[in-house]
């Protein structure tokens, strides 16, 4: 049998299609094969010559399979690679961002029907698929949360983690990092220092102050005090009216309990500083300064 011939047969063979032989074809494959000797046999002299020459004297010629199965390798991981990046494109696709102006407030409701609300720029954001698994939402600014009855995600800042569960609490950034907890229980841990602070009904993060009222103040429009840092309740004031008020370095030290009215400016600064001997003046349409009496 011609080596072309063989060579041709075995390639054949060695194929993905698998081609069977005829029996002619078998007959002339072991009679090629006839001079190799078997594992008990001592093979001629010649013989040994003649396999080194055909060994050296030719190019190895690798099987077929072996290539065509390590080219379906390299498919089948750019395949995979393909559906990742395919994945990664969707789930990012799924991210949720929502953010408020200067004067805007907004609220929106989570995969689990829970419900959050944005104060004044403020931002949160979360990804819809992957809230399902991690429950985290992100964010910066101030916002209230309504979380449905035996549901539970995370919230995250910057610098500190809060963990809820079946509860309703607001997390501010505005002028110092706090959380108030109106109802349930919140767990807040600082990422910096592991620190962890549990938080039930009626208390605050920052302050040892009770949180008497139901909802935030930007949520109502209702401001209650109860022997609150007076500097406090003049942020809160100038939250609700967008505006700004100098010299509140008077304010420091003193405490300050009730309530003020609003949709009237005049006559909230009046209820809050009279009692201290203060007044106010104003400089221009959004500016205003305490002025001791």
């Amino acid at each position: 049998m011609k080596e072309v011939d063989l060579i041709a047969l075995l390639e054949r063979i060695s194929s993905e299609e698998g081609v069977p032989l005829v029996l002619e074809e078998e007959i002339q494959l072991k009679e090629a094969f006839s001079h190799i000797p078997l594992l008990d046999e001592k093979p001629e002299k010649n013989v040994l010559n003649e396999m080194e020459e055909r060994l050296f004297s030719k190019e190895i010629i690798f099987d077929r399979r072996s290539k065509n199965n390590l080219h379906w390798l390299f498919v089948s991981v750019a395949a995979l690679i393909a559906i990742l990046f395919g994945c990664g494109l969707w789930i990012t696709s799924l991210e949720m961002k929502y953010a408020t102006g200067k004067e805007g407030q907004l609220s929106f409701v989570l995969p689990d029907q829970s419900i959050v609300r944005l104060n004044e720029n403020s931002s949160a954001e979360y990804n819809k698929f992957l809230f399902f698994f991690s429950k985290k939402i992100y964010m910066k600014g101030e916002a209230y949360y309504i979380v449905t009855k035996g549901r539970h995600f995370t919230v995250e800042t910057a610098l500190y983690k809060i963990s809820v569960l079946g509860t309703r609490f607001m997390v501010s950034e505005k002028d110092k990092f706090d959380v108030f907890c109106y109802e349930g229980k919140v767990k807040v841990e600082n990422l910096r220092t592991n620190e962890v602070k549990v938080l039930i009904k009626g208390q605050s993060f920052s302050s040892d102050r009770a949180v008497k009222e139901k909802q935030p103040g930007f949520v109502t429009h209702n401001y209650e005090f109860d022997n609150a840092p007076l500097i406090d309740a003049i942020g809160a004031i100038e939250k609700e009216y967008k505006i700004t008020i100098g010299n509140k370095d008077f304010c420091r030290g003193l405490f300050f309990t009730g309530a003020f009215p609003i949709k009237d400016l005049k006559l909230t600064l009046d209820v809050v500083l009279a009692p201290y001997n203060m007044r106010w003046e104003q400089l221009s349409s959004n500016h205003y300064r305490i002025v001791r009496q």
